[in-house]
């Protein structure tokens, strides 16, 4: 148990001789602190005393708690980290040097080369025949690698190009291999249909998985590099999420659909027991192992690896190169 989910209500959280503690009505349930990376809130009605949030900060575990979307409210975690001075000097640096530009290219080459990856495997998983948008899909993610423009502006908007017609070709091919009583017919954040409902809820509980690999790295959440600093939003988080939306929220989440999976939607929202569902499948989804060349790791060791290879990278490292799952 890595991720603790609390989905009751009326649950009281509290620490006692290095366990988490929970507590309730009917019962007591005791997880040794050291089984436990985050603890995701996904209903009200919880509460959380001081001893146990100062205790779960000193381990470095993260303390979500999401809104009724899945979109992260209050994130919490140890407020020192490494080499943070070092790491966003760089970072902020990397807007004068060209460093940002190949950023942006990795980032968005890595997002459409595993859009066309995750294709592939519904495809196989549908025993249909490689779609030309599983190719089409590739050449645009080599094709953003070989862009060169010196101009950041330049360069985010034809990448933008680039990245919508990806997502055109990947989300009409998803909607083609979908039962017709889901209602897809297309990607769309207000959709109220349960495919989007639950790509939009599996992709806030990602959110501070991205989010804590970024700061645990010295990293400002809020400086990005394919989007645009916009105030109050943490745009390198939303940067980071694209390599990897398609792998730990879309593939598992699409596969249970195809498999029979249904939901409870009601205006446009999951019920609780629907959300508890998409959160356990997401989470589920960040231990399965994928490589990348000759390297075999967990997903969310991905997450992290990439973080720490950007931050190298920002600090005089070796050149970046998309990381797409083989």
């Amino acid at each position: 148990m890595r991720n603790l989910i609390i989905k009751g209500y009326g649950i009281s959280i509290g620490v006692k001789k290095g366990n988490v503690v929970l507590r309730s009505k009917k019962k007591t349930q005791a997880v040794p602190l050291t089984d436990i990376d985050s603890i995701i809130i996904l209903t009200s009605g919880v509460s959380v005393t001081s001893k146990a949030v100062r205790l779960l900060a000193r381990a470095g575990v993260q303390l979500v708690i999401t809104d009724s979307r899945g979109m992260p409210a209050v994130v919490l975690h140890h407020p020192f980290t490494t080499r943070t001075v070092d790491t966003r000097r760089a970072q902020y640096e990397a807007f004068h040097n060209g460093k940002a530009n190949q950023l942006v290219k990795v980032i968005a080459s890595s997002k459409t080369g595993n859009q066309a990856v995750a294709l592939r495997r519904l495809l196989k998983l549908s025993g249909g025949k490689t779609l030309n948008e599983v190719r089409e899909i590739e050449g645009i993610s080599s094709d953003i690698m070989k862009l060169r423009i010196d101009d950041l502006s330049t360069l985010r908007k034809e990448v933008m190009m680039l990245e919508a017609e990806a997502a055109r070709l990947y989300w009409g091919a998803v909607a083609s291999l979908l039962r017709s009583d889901l209602g897809f017919r297309g990607r769309d954040q207000d959709g109220c249909d349960q495919v989007n409902a639950s790509l939009n809820y599996g992709y806030g509980i990602l959110y501070p998985v991205i989010w804590k690999s970024a700061v645990i790295f010295g990293m400002d959440p809020y400086a990005g590099f394919l989007h645009v600093d916009r105030s109050g939003k943490p745009v390198l988080t939303f940067d980071l999420i694209e390599v990897f939306r398609s792998t730990a929220v879309d593939l598992p989440l699409l596969k249970s659909f195809m498999r029979g999976m249904s939901l409870d939607v009601k205006e446009c929202l999951l019920s609780p027991q629907s959300r508890s569902r998409v959160a356990q499948i997401v989470l589920e989804s960040l231990r399965e192992k994928y490589a990348v060349g000759d390297q075999v790791r967990d997903l969310e060791s991905w997450i992290k690896h990439l973080t720490y290879l950007i931050t190298a990278y920002l600090r005089g490292g070796a050149e970046l190169k998309p990381l797409i799952f083989r």
